[in-house]
């Protein structure tokens, strides 16, 4: 190979190389229900004070028919969606866009859950449960969360009725408890 011919290619490589690491975060287009403008502070990991969970307040439902009702704002306020069978899989775990991105929900500081259900009229599913606990240990473990944070959104805010009146917190609590212990 000649002397030219070695520069080249070597120059080449180094541009390529250059042009991966300062556009490697960027390069890739974002899904379709992501924001498109996102700052990169945004996608930075970040510390959270606890858990919060939700309830769709309806029967059916999940994180694409979320996304689709909060589409004027934003998207679902959630982190995650665990289904309950109507609309997706029983006790499926969805990860919204606001996880991957570490973007704030509807609480600044708080991971937020949202089980499908009109849990002021029923029990979540055992899968769903059984999914939620396994979820919040994970997040606990992860994120350096005990489980005495894990709270439905009625315990934060007071006279919301919300997750519903079926959700066990302190059982939920309990099991992330045991979880976490093994």
């Amino acid at each position: 190979m000649r002397l030219f011919d070695f520069l080249l290619v070597t120059l080449i490589t180094a541009t390529l190389a250059a042009v991966i690491v300062v556009f490697r975060d960027d390069a890739i287009p974002y899904p379709v229900d992501r924001p498109a403008a996102l700052s990169s502070a945004s996608r930075t990991p970040r510390p959270w004070a606890g858990i919060l969970v939700h309830s769709t307040g309806a029967p059916r439902g999940s994180l694409r028919s979320l996304e689709t009702a909060y589409a004027g704002r934003g998207g679902a306020p959630f982190h995650f969606v665990i289904g309950n069978g109507t609309e997706t899989a029983d006790g499926l775990v969805e990860e919204g866009p606001r996880w991957a991105l570490q973007s704030r929900a509807l609480n600044a500081d708080m991971i937020e859950i949202c089980l499908v259900g009109a849990l002021d009229r029923e029990k979540p599913t055992r899968k769903q449960q059984a999914a939620l606990e396994a979820l919040c240990a994970r997040l606990c473990r992860e994120k350096l969360i005990p489980a005495s944070e894990v709270y439905g959104e009625g315990e934060k805010k007071k006279g919301v009725p919300c997750p519903g009146r079926f959700w066990d917190a302190q059982g939920t609590r309990a099991a992330v408890r045991s979880i976490l212990a093994r």
